[in-house]
């Protein structure tokens, strides 16, 4: 039987190529703490230089360019906290594969795998959340990237929203929340606590109540991802694709959302 067969017949939570992330915790907190005040800090600084840019009639609504540049600026802090972190560290900090990681192809087919795993479950999850919600009174609140879709805009500020949702999130939030938190976590808490307080993370980022519970298990799914491979290219590719069919899914049919 080859290594390759043999791998097959591991049940998906038991594959790992995801070693112990060998840096101090006092360095972990370090980066939590550059990536949360780097992320502040960048969207206000982004909002505050289109604002000033644009000087808006302070009675109309703001314009759209301003929202998207403080998600931008965001996401940035989090690449910036990424640099900052890494050139004052000793250690390999970060780094987007590991020793065991596969290489690209297959890694990508590892995420698109998961993604497939993961959508009906996610959208299981979503009903059952709305349901639930709705039940206690809740009213639903729709994601402020979800406004930002179907309000639409001038074509600079689609290429930049559709750019943001396909390629800059999803790289820097598998770098922060993928790379960072739960390759941290990995190998120090059982692997359930691990994977389940990386994903809380990632959709408390998103700050909605009805999402809240799909995002987080489309973050449990990712970090089964980045753990099978050891690469991040794979969360990255299965975030990549995710933002992309719900993108194409708001812009064909707005009534769904």
């Amino acid at each position: 039987m080859t290594s390759e067969t043999h791998a097959e017949t591991i049940p998906l939570v038991e594959r790992n190529s995801l070693p112990k992330w060998e840096i101090r915790g006092s360095d972990f907190w370090v980066f939590v703490a550059l990536l949360f005040s780097f992320m502040g800090f960048c969207s206000f600084l982004g909002a505050k230089i289109v604002q000033w840019i644009l000087s808006p009639d302070p009675d109309a609504d703001p314009p759209l360019l301003i929202a998207l540049s403080a998600n931008i600026g965001m996401q940035i802090g989090m690449l910036v906290a990424y640099v900052v972190f890494k050139r004052f560290t000793d250690e390999k900090a970060l780094d987007p594969t590991t020793a065991k990681a596969v290489e690209f192809p297959k890694a990508v087919l590892i995420g698109l795998k998961w993604l497939l795993i993961a959508y009906p479950v996610m959208i299981g999850v979503n009903l059952f959340s709305r349901i639930f919600l709705n039940s206690l009174g809740f009213e639903q609140v729709i994601q402020d990237p979800i406004k930002m879709v179907q309000a639409g805009g001038s074509a600079i500020e689609l290429a930049l929203m559709y750019t943001v949702i396909v390629i800059v999130a999803p790289v820097c939030e598998e770098v922060a929340f993928r790379g960072g938190i739960f390759r941290y976590l990995h190998g120090r808490m059982p692997l359930f606590a691990s994977i389940g307080l990386s994903a809380f993370f990632f959709a408390l980022l998103h700050a909605n109540l009805y999402s809240f519970a799909p995002l987080m298990t489309i973050g449990v799914m990712l970090a089964f991802a980045y753990r099978e491979s050891g690469n991040l290219v794979s969360s990255i590719a299965f975030h990549s694709v995710f933002n992309s069919i719900n993108l194409a899914l708001i812009l064909l049919f707005p009534d769904l959302t």
